[in-house]
C-alpha cells in the first residue's frame, strides 16, 4: 500500500508532519449546537459559508450573494384565436346598435371556441380566458340581436297589421 509520500534522501531521515492541533467544537450563538471542523478562533483557516438550520450546505460559493428574487417560469404565449375572439366580441358589443355586428360576434364565437380547443389540445398555449370572454361577449350580442329582431317582428303583426289599413283608408 502506498502513501503517497517522497522517499527521504539517501541516508537521510524521512519526513514526518507535525500533527494536527485538536479540532474544537465551535457554537455560532448560545445554545445552538456545536460544529465541528470550523476554526476554533476567528481568522485563522478559510472563512466558513453560514450554515442555516435545516438546509444543509449553501450550493454557492462563500461571497457570492443568492438571488433574493423568485425565478418564475416564462410567460406562456398567447393564442391569436382568443385574442381574435375577444377583440370581434368587444367590436360588436360597442356596435350592437348597428345590424353588422352580427358578423363580428359570429366571429367572435368561431374564434373562440377554436382558441379554446387548441388551448385545451397545447398547454404552452394560453389565452383561454380571453377565448371564454370572446365567447361570452359573442353569445351575448347573438342573443341581443335575435331577441331584437323577433321583438321587431312581433310588433310590426301586432301592431302593424291593424295601423297601416287604417292609415291608407282616412
Amino acid at each position: 500500500m502506498s502513501d503517497n509520500t517522497t522517499p527521504p534522501p539517501a541516508g537521510g531521515t524521512p519526513y514526518t508532519p507535525p500533527p494536527a492541533p485538536p479540532v474544537q467544537p465551535t457554537q455560532a450563538y448560545p445554545g445552538a449546537a456545536p460544529v465541528y471542523g470550523a476554526p476554533a478562533a476567528p481568522g485563522y483557516g478559510q472563512p466558513q459559508p453560514p450554515v442555516q438550520p435545516g438546509y444543509g450546505a449553501p450550493h454557492q460559493p462563500y461571497g457570492y450573494a443568492q438571488n433574493p428574487y423568485p425565478v418564475y417560469p416564462a410567460p406562456r404565449p398567447t393564442s391569436g384565436l382568443a385574442i381574435t375572439s375577444l377583440v370581434c366580441g368587444i367590436v360588436s358589443l360597442l356596435f350592437s346598435w348597428l345590424f353588422l355586428p352580427a358578423l363580428a360576434s359570429i366571429a367572435a364565437v368561431i374564434t373562440g371556441h377554436m382558441a379554446l380547443k387548441k388551448t385545451k389540445n397545447d398547454p404552452t398555449v394560453g389565452g383561454r380566458g380571453m377565448a371564454f370572454a370572446g365567447l361570452i361577449l359573442g353569445y351575448v350580442v347573438l342573443g341581443i340581436g335575435v331577441l331584437t329582431i323577433a321583438i321587431s317582428l312581433i310588433s310590426l303583426l301586432a301592431f302593424g297589421a291593424f295601423t297601416l289599413p287604417f292609415l291608407y283608408n282616412s
